[in-house]
């Protein structure tokens, strides 16, 4: 009767709630435009308010002529002045909790998480969830456990009475009672602060469960699955895939990476395909929910959250164009910047977004700001490495695990340089010629800055294919203390850093310039015993 109760309250709240979202669509810049005044009033009397005189704004261009563009280097003063005990600086009142999250321009980050913060997040959790119940309906789910696998819920204290913890772990902590009671793996098991420690006792405790709904990144849930089947294997019960585990599993949330690279092999780790839903929760803001059928994430814009959105091109310029929801292009290559009730004010989140509709407006995520190859003047962006990488595995039947790219520099032995891909497949190409040249014909087709030095391998090589052994990107991720659901391996970088640290992981004798001495090699997949010969 509960049960019965509780669905049909869900699927009330999901009809209302549509309502609600198709009103604000019908006028977003207005919708927006009254998020900033409120957030602005209300931060009116604290330091930064009363230096960028907020008092006199009464307008979107208003803010924008006091308030710039910045980063989290020119807010970590004032966030180190929030934790050691100052009240009022960005934002009213002390701030008590703060989420720590992988950065990478600047380190680890500390972001401020506000009451009013907390209720932004929930809402976008709580949007994602009613989207579920639209695609599966509310008895599925409600009758067995939600798997949400993030950070660890333990907190520790940092600065003056101040917290600090995963921001899916504090989320964690102010679930509605409708999910709280079907939470899966439970706060013990959750509050285990080691993470491959908390992935065992997830693991084993998960096997056994009814899991309806799952929610991850798809990196993170993989290793998961692979410690599912040990579990069960090792209780001689050994399983084919997920489904056998979990009959009734309908849905699967999933944000922080793009899916398309895993889609594959999540599909048969699970052995069927589940119903999908994309989310984009940033740790300063829940930005878009998968609300609709026909591809990319609704802008969410009644979080109390304000959006602006700065070309690309205009990044690092002393006055960059700032579009509001109001002037907004489609197709073209944004950086997004939030104002949000956390005290966060035209803070630029470090991503990149395309807009692909209007009605409702809609995105796709398509990298880091910081995260792209441009060694040779080819400007190859996140986005693109990944719609290759996904195009190469339908060609040639391969799985991959992780992979990421960087450039080869030219060498005494070859005056060109070009790419190396460092990949992690589960299941190797059939053809792994195939594989490296679908790669360089997809991004000859999407960069025209590439296809230009491509041409009759004038300005660069054709694209090299590293093939790391099982396991090297986790062993990586551990040695760096980048384990858990807050920290992903980056798709593309401009300096070779990662790649090789990487090849030393793995112990291959490739890390300096022998590994750039192979680049005249024909292009393919290049074996870790091709490297150390």
């Amino acid at each position: 009767m509960i049960a019965r109760m509780a669905a049909r309250t869900l699927r009330w709240l999901h009809a209302r709630r549509r309502q609600g979202l198709e009103q604000v669509w019908r006028d977003p810049a207005s919708v927006q435009e009254r998020t900033l005044l409120r957030l602005v009033q209300t931060a009116r009397d604290t330091e930064y308010g009363l230096l960028h005189g907020f008092d006199g704004i009464r307008s979107a261009s208003d803010y924008q002529a006091r308030v710039p563009v910045r980063d989290y280097l020119h807010f970590r003063p004032l966030g180190e002045r929030a934790i050691a005990g100052e009240p009022d600086v960005t934002w009213p009142g002390r701030i008590r909790h703060w989420a720590k999250t992988s950065g990478t321009t600047a380190g680890d980050k500390l972001i401020p998480v506000t009451g009013e913060a907390f209720t932004s997040h929930r809402k976008g959790g709580w949007d994602a969830f009613l989207r579920a119940v639209d695609l599966v309906g509310a008895e599925p789910l409600l009758g067995g456990q939600m798997l949400l696998l993030g950070g660890t819920t333990a907190l520790q204290p940092i600065g003056d009475r101040a917290l600090v913890g995963d921001l899916s772990g504090l989320a964690v902590r102010g679930l509605p009672p409708v999910i709280r009671s079907r939470y899966s793996p439970g706060f013990a098991a959750s509050a285990i602060p080691d993470w491959e420690t908390r992935i065992e006792a997830v693991a084993g405790m998960v096997a056994s469960q009814d899991v309806r709904l799952l929610s991850g990144m798809p990196s993170w849930m993989l290793v998961l699955f692979e410690r599912v089947a040990r579990a069960r294997s090792e209780a001689e019960r050994p399983i084919r895939d997920m489904v056998q585990c979990w009959p009734n599993a309908r849905v699967f949330i999933h944000g922080g990476v793009s899916f398309e690279p895993y889609a594959a092999v999540f599909d048969e780790w699970m052995g069927r395909r589940l119903e999908r839903i994309e989310v984009y929760p940033a740790s300063e803001a829940f930005v878009a929910v998968q609300t609709e059928d026909d591809g990319g994430l609704s802008l969410m814009l009644d979080y109390d959250v304000f959006y602006e959105f700065v070309p690309v091109e205009d990044l690092g310029a002393p006055r960059p164009r700032r579009h509001t929801v109001a002037d907004l292009e489609l197709g073209r290559p944004y950086a997004v910047a939030v104002t949000t009730p956390a005290g966060l004010w035209s803070y630029l989140l470090g991503d990149t977004v395309r807009f692909t509709a209007r009605d409702p407006l809609r995105l796709v995520v398509t990298g880091r700001t910081c995260h792209f190859v441009n060694a040779f003047g080819e400007n190859v962006i996140v986005e693109e490495v990944e719609r290759a990488l996904t195009r190469a595995c339908r060609r040639t039947e391969a799985e991959v695990v992780e992979f990421t790219v960087a450039p080869r520099y030219p060498s005494a032995g070859s005056a060109r340089g070009g790419h190396d891909w460092l990949v992690e497949f589960r299941v190797p190409p059939t053809e792994p010629e195939e594989f490296a040249r679908v790669l360089d014909e997809q991004l000859c087709t999407l960069n025209t800055d590439y296809r230009t030095k491509r041409r009759r391998d004038t300005g660069m090589l054709p694209p090299r294919v590293i093939a790391l052994p099982a396991g090297c990107f986790h062993d990586w991720m551990r040695r760096a203390r980048k384990l858990g659901d807050q920290h992903k391996v980056p798709r593309a970088s401009n300096v070779r850093v990662l790649a090789d640290q990487l090849l030393e992981t793995a112990g291959l004798q490739a890390t300096g310039e022998r590994a750039r001495d192979t680049s005249a090699a024909p292009s393919g997949v290049v074996t870790e015993s091709a490297i150390r010969s």
